[in-house]
């Protein structure tokens, strides 16, 4: 009797989680998939800022806020566990008893049907100002990743318009803005490179001119910054790159330092670039990516002095950090035994800004970023062996200067 008890409890149970455990619904038209099954992240230390399923990827996060309306742009899957569905999509946040609430998920660019961005796009910023494009004025440009290989690696940087935020997208010509030409570096023996990645776009006119920060992972990772003129997107004027020193920072476990995932914001107070950064260290368990992130500050002087071609015997140093950074410890929940360690991966980190790419508070900075479980997680359900690449969540925290 006892045993039958037990059964029909576990069926009840089973019962109860198939109408109450949440469904997904695919916000792509021409998908007419049935409803799918809700399955939980893996949570070790704070919420996420969104709930999705086990099954999508959230990750390179950019947030903006227009007024009092926020815009959270970030990568994910369109088909549950099928990484082939690359996407840029955006969720609309609403202030309302103290905190933010993002709502739904809405696909802004998927991957082309053939060219540079035809297997996967990823890695997306935004930024307010005007911008016309086939005789039409736009409000919104959007700067992204994007290759035509499934592993993201030989990525381009190309440009995407919109009306509103979480309007309809469009995307600027069939070719890439930024190309990444690995022939450059076959002599090294490697046979590709992520290639051009981490676009990061801040306005300086309010308008249509822009400085378009990346990472470009060549041979000798570099950062760098276009100066763009794009008033009109039908020619766009680009002035020339320009090296992004890294002098200032320190990573464990690398001679060569980089602002990774770097997202980068002005404030016109004091005249300064914010960039957050991952923090570089050692992992021994995939994914290899970072465990810290930080946030970093350089007088807007440095960039000056570049574009003005001076240069110094002994540059000072660009940057210095700001706050505390955001590693496990600060993304343990001390409140439940089961996340006081807080996350393993810490990663793709970005800074709330205005719409403009803009300091929204002196002496705050809201840091978004994303954590990953590690593959092999007991946790993680045994018929998806690379369930962990679907794991990702977006997480924030506050840094006070």
């Amino acid at each position: 009797m006892k045993k039958l008890f037990c059964l029909l409890l576990t069926v009840l149970c089973g019962m109860t989680f198939a109408a109450c455990g949440g469904t997904t619904v695919s916000d792509d038209p021409d998908d007419h998939t049935e409803t799918e099954t809700y399955e939980e992240k893996l949570f070790d230390g704070i919420d996420a800022v969104f709930d999705e399923s086990l099954g999508y990827y959230n990750e390179h996060p950019s947030v903006l806020q227009d007024g009092t309306t926020r815009y959270l742009f970030y990568t994910r899957n369109t088909k549950k566990y099928d990484a082939s569905t690359d996407s840029i999509a955006v969720r609309v946040g609403t202030y309302k008893g103290g905190e933010w609430t993002y709502g739904e998920a809405k696909t802004c660019i998927t991957v082309s049907e053939n060219g540079w961005d035809s297997k996967s796009v990823f890695g997306a910023d935004v930024v307010k100002g005007k911008f016309l494009y086939n005789g039409k004025e736009y409000s919104w440009l959007m700067s992204y990743s994007g290759s035509d290989r499934s592993d993201r690696m030989d990525a381009d940087i190309g440009l995407a318009v919109a009306e509103t935020p979480d309007g309809e997208w469009t995307k600027v010509g069939s070719e890439a803005l930024i190309e990444f030409n690995s022939s450059e570096w076959d002599n090294v023996g490697l046979s590709y490179y992520p290639g051009c990645i981490e676009s990061s776009l801040v306005s300086f006119d309010k308008s249509g001119k822009v400085y378009l920060f990346y990472e470009e992972s060549e041979a000798f990772k570099s950062n760098y910054v276009y100066e763009l003129d794009c008033s009109d997107l039908g020619a766009i004027v680009k002035g020339g790159r320009k090296v992004v020193e890294t002098t200032g920072t320190s990573d464990l476990g690398t001679s060569n330092p980089l602002l990774y995932g770097g997202d980068f914001l002005y404030d016109n107070d004091s005249d300064s670039f914010f960039a957050a950064r991952e923090v570089r260290t050692t992992a021994t368990a995939e994914p290899k990516v970072a465990d810290e992130v930080e946030v970093l500050r350089a007088s807007a002087d440095v960039l000056r002095r570049i574009e003005q071609g001076v240069t110094q015997e002994e540059p000072a140093d660009w940057w210095s950090e700001v706050g505390d950074s955001i590693d496990a410890d600060a993304t343990a929940d001390m409140s439940d035994q089961s996340r006081i360690f807080g996350y393993m991966r810490i990663f793709s980190p970005c800074i709330a800004s205005d719409a403009y790419g803009y300091l929204l508070e002196y002496g705050k900075l809201e840091v978004f970023f994303t954590t990953q479980a590690c593959e092999g997680d007991e946790r993680l359900p045994s018929d998806h062996a690379d369930a962990y690449k679907f794991s990702q969540m977006i997480h924030t925290l506050v840094i006070t200067y």
